[in-house]
């Protein structure tokens, strides 16, 4: 059984989102019904997306297609500065890779299991929300390295 969390309060500008677990498409259908409520609620501000996938099991093909659609509502806002996805297997970054392209945010989003670099990145493709030198209290602090490195 898959859960998640999304959090629009912590880091002003960024929708930050945990998924952990095995999410059959019911479950990721109100992920995404969520998830896209509230990009609606930053209205016209710019904002960002943090994704800690480091608990996540493989993604059926259905659900990995939601995961897409969700990219791709979230891409199609004019305020959607960039993503970082913040990972712990190389089949995870494959998949995340993949819904990335398909949906239209790889040129804007990064899939890493490196907290730092996924903070940089979030720097350099908004700096209005997250600005260099910004403290970004917890984001990322809870992710797990993965046992051998990922390919890039």
């Amino acid at each position: 059984m898959g859960s998640w969390t999304i959090d629009v309060t912590t880091e002003p500008g960024v929708l930050r989102l945990k998924l952990v677990g095995r999410f059959a498409v019911q479950e990721m259908t109100r992920f995404v019904d969520e998830h896209n409520r509230c990009i609606d609620g930053f209205g016209v501000r710019d904002y960002l997306v943090w994704a800690d996938l480091t608990e996540l099991a493989t993604l059926s093909p259905e659900c990995s297609k939601l995961v897409e659609d969700a990219k791709r509502y979230s891409h199609a806002r004019p305020n959607f500065r960039g993503s970082a996805v913040l990972i712990a297997t190389p089949t995870i970054a494959l998949q995340q890779r993949r819904t990335s392209t398909e949906a239209g945010v790889s040129e804007t989003e990064l899939v890493s299991s490196d907290p730092a670099e996924l903070r940089e990145h979030l720097r350099r493709v908004c700096p209005s929300v997250y600005p260099p030198g910004a403290s970004s209290r917890d984001l990322g602090t809870s992710a797990r390295r993965p046992s051998k490195p990922e390919a890039r």
